[in-house]
């Protein structure tokens, strides 16, 4: 429970980051990691659900209008006529065992292109000339087979999900951790060269324990509104107003007054 508490103690106010500015670095490491790590879980686990939804969605529409294919034995069986393009939104849906077609679309800006073997999925920018296309294809052999159809895609896509997830997780976590890290450092050595203006100035390591901790009401904030899945709202802005008003607000309370004791190391 100390982890929780530490938290809670850290998004009531600035006074109460006094007590972690002197900590050892590897106690304020390992709070991050403990922080990243919750807060990853808890958006990964946020997304599963909204996945699964948007994913019957799809599933639901893909049955409706893309043309009958089953997988058999890694390849595609299918009566439909080819070369068959279906369009949703921005996406294009191209089912093509012929050969005829091979490529991706460029005038499309993203897309899937299911060949004899082989699914194909691009993403590609037509403003540019040539277009710049990323693209990835994926062999059908281990696939399951059967008919392609909405409890196909379902099954998929629960499958995919429960392997997705843990690596979402790991990533998300790891994402995070490396992100602060490098803010709270860049802000830590701007701030021990102002500091050496002061008559009783912060050590770089006791800047660097402040701005890791300050991560923590901003990274709450930010993981509630995408968990929420909030639209029309700046999440970095909102980030760095956040961590921007901690960081200055805890830096200060934890500044040393003249009424103060006399540290240590001022004394030799």
């Amino acid at each position: 429970m100390s982890f929780f508490r530490t938290v809670a103690a850290l998004c009531s106010g600035f006074q109460t980051y006094r007590p972690y500015r002197d900590l050892p670095i590897s106690s304020s490491l390992k709070y991050l990691v403990q922080l990243m790590t919750v807060l990853a879980l808890v958006l990964t686990l946020v997304t599963i659900p909204w996945s699964l939804s948007v994913g019957t969605e799809f599933a639901q529409w893909a049955e409706a209008h893309l043309p009958r294919f089953a997988i058999q034995d890694g390849k595609i069986v299918t009566s439909a006529t080819q070369p068959a393009r279906v369009q949703r939104g921005d996406a294009l849906f191209i089912l093509d065992t012929t050969g005829h077609v091979t490529s991706p679309d460029t005038n499309a800006t993203r897309g899937v292109l299911f060949g004899a073997d082989s699914v194909t999925v691009w993403m590609s920018d037509p403003s540019v000339k040539p277009p710049v296309v990323v693209q990835r294809a994926t062999p059908l052999r281990g696939f399951p087979d059967g008919v392609v159809d909405a409890a196909y895609w379902q099954r998929l896509l629960r499958t995919s999900v429960g392997l997705l997830a843990p690596l979402a997780w790991i990533g998300l976590a790891l994402g995070g951790m490396l992100m602060c890290l490098i803010q709270a450092y860049l802000f830590s050595l701007v701030a021990a060269l102002l500091e050496r203006s002061l008559p009783r100035p912060m050590t770089l390591t006791q800047l660097l324990n402040i701005s890791i901790h300050a991560v923590t009401p901003a990274a709450i904030i930010v993981t509630a509104y995408l968990a929420m899945r909030l639209e029309g709202l700046s999440f970095w802005l909102t980030y760095l107003i956040a961590y921007g008003v901690f960081l200055v607000g805890a830096t200060n309370a934890c500044r040393e007054s003249s009424d103060d004791p006399p540290r240590e190391d001022d004394l030799l």
